[in-house]
């Protein structure tokens, strides 16, 4: 006979389902795949009917197989179909009465099967088949009509212990087939282990039993240091899940992912069982991955280094020739280089600083700053150029907006400059105003307490220019995006600073967002969470 905890830990290992109901038609058990199959807790589902957890047409066809079985006191196997949350699927399930000691059915023990795909090219036989299964039923509820007590007992218990028989069978099946290899463990030795488990180790059939688990392990540093790091955690009944190399029977290495738990959180010496899967293609992928950012990074230096150089000297040599006696017409040649080497550098700079955001930058340094101080820099940085344009330039900071958080104000400073400039840029008349308030701009700010010690905040920048299209909200952000060709041109600029600007604030954990319509001005909104002043000392 099976340890009841190692069939249990197979159930959950098993991609069929497993579930238990008591005469009330009440779930008290159901395994992982069952939770998985309809994407439900295991607390939505035990201590609940059929009817709170499926459509009532579903809930009162499982009522009805439920109570059949109950009555017949008989297994019986059931096809139908299940749907939860628009999802269609079809099961095979064997409804098994349970008895007590004293022969009272207490439950149903029903194991299933998802055969969506089989049901497809199985139509007929579906058919027939519901049909064949409700005549056996009616045959067998004449049956116990007329059969004598002790004669009904005999043949239900002979079914019980049939059905029970089929299932251990059905778990050995699982058990022995599974594509993943799956050792029992005791005292760190294999005590039992199924044949992938063994293929997967390059053992003989049979090979692994009786070994030793550091035989699996490159060597003996790696034995103990998995030892010291994850059996506190089995012993104190949880889940470790690790991916690590080990290595075969054979001498080869390979990437292995390793879960495993106990089978008794109380008495985590009974024993363990333990999930192996070959993952070395998945994890030199990774690493390739990773070799190829890490390229794409240096890439990104040398090519910073090798155009900033040359950049520099025609800077350079244009701020000299600019301070030689020139004629008009020389001059205004010299301006136009300085003019245009500061516009490819600006470029340059654009390009590498979205690349390395895009990359996974991480956010700027955290550290207090002063809301006022940061608005204020922007509104003042673009002064001169609202006011050679005849803009309104202002801005207003909501009472309940902290004066000091901690954050990323550099990141902040940023976001802000780019939206403004945006703003100054594209409005040929009007006003631009800047508002911070508390909250994520869709509703009333949430007050943060000391206790909480963070906040949301909102920075929107509105202005009256020309508008975007809802096509031209959908790309603004991407980078060298403009509103079309024709503004490009006239407004000058290379597209690249709201793209900076949307990566920065995806670093900050926040979002950006824009409201337009073409002739109408735009609203840009940046929230994020900052840390109150002090909540990081408590």
């Amino acid at each position: 006979m099976e340890d009841p905890a190692f069939v249990a830990s197979l159930m959950n290992a098993s991609p069929d389902l497993f579930f238990f109901k008591d005469a009330g038609c009440v779930y008290r058990y159901v395994n992982k795949a069952f939770c998985n199959l309809f994407a439900l807790p295991r607390d939505a589902i035990i201590g609940h009917t059929d009817f709170e957890i499926f459509p009532g047409d579903n809930a009162a066809r499982h009522y009805r197989a439920d109570q059949a079985v109950l009555a017949s006191g008989r297994f019986a196997s059931f096809e139908y179909e299940v749907v939860h949350d628009n999802r269609s699927v079809w099961l095979q399930v064997l409804k098994t009465p349970v008895r007590d000691g004293l022969g009272r059915i207490t439950g149903i023990f029903c194991t299933a099967r998802n055969i969506t795909t089989r049901k497809r090219l199985e139509t007929d036989a579906r058919i027939a088949r519901r049909e064949l299964e409700r005549d056996v039923a009616e045959q067998a509820e004449d049956l116990r009509r007329v059969n004598q007590e002790l004669r009904r007992q005999i043949v239900q218990r002979h079914k019980a212990e049939k059905a029970l028989e089929e299932s251990h069978r059905s778990l050995n099946l699982i058990f022995e087939n599974s594509p993943i290899g799956i050792s029992f463990v005791t005292d760190r030795i294999v005590r039992r282990a199924n044949p992938h488990f063994h293929a997967l180790f390059a053992s003989p059939p049979g090979g692994v039993v009786g070994k030793p688990t550091a035989a699996f392990y490159p060597d003996q540093a790696s034995y103990e240091a998995f030892g010291e790091q994850f059996y506190p955690l089995i012993a104190r009944g949880e889940r470790v899940d690790s991916v690590r190399v080990m290595r075969r029977l054979d001498g080869t290495d390979f990437w292995c992912r390793i879960i495993g738990q106990v089978l008794y959180p109380d008495r985590p010496q009974a024993g363990s069982v333990w999930l192996m899967e070959d993952v070395t293609e998945r994890q030199l992928a990774e690493e390739a991955a990773r070799a190829a950012e890490r390229l794409k990074r240096e890439f990104m230096d040398n090519l910073t280094h090798e155009i900033r150089t040359p950049l520099n000297g025609i800077l350079g040599m244009a701020e000299m020739l600019a301070a030689t006696a020139l004629s008009g017409e020389q001059r205004d040649i010299v301006e136009t280089l300085r003019e245009s080497a500061g516009k490819l550098t600006e470029l340059l700079v654009g390009i590498l600083d979205y690349a390395r955001l895009d990359a996974g930058g991480e956010a700027g340094q955290q550290g207090p700053f002063l809301i006022g101080d940061i608005v204020q820099g922007a509104i003042n940085s673009f002064g001169a150029s609202a006011l050679q344009k005849g803009l309104e330039l202002s801005f207003r900071i909501d009472p309940e907006v902290p004066a000091a958080v901690v954050g990323d104000g550099a990141g902040l400073r940023r976001i802000l400059a780019a939206l403004v400039s945006n703003a100054v840029k594209f409005t040929a008349s009007g006003a631009v105003a800047v508002t911070v308030t508390p909250g994520n701009g869709h509703g009333p700010g949430k007050a943060a307490t000391p206790r909480e010690g963070r906040v949301v905040l909102t920075f929107a920048v509105r202005d009256t220019g020309i508008g975007l299209s809802a096509r031209e909200r959908q790309t603004i952000f991407e980078p060298f995006r403009q509103v079309d060709g024709s503004v490009t041109r006239r407004f000058g600029g290379v597209g690249m600073g709201l793209a900076i600007a949307s990566k920065v604030a995806e670093a900050m954990g926040g979002s950006l967002s824009v409201e337009s319509a073409p002739g109408a001005g735009s609203l840009f909104c940046f929230s994020a969470p900052f840390t109150l002043l002090g909540a990081d000392e408590g």
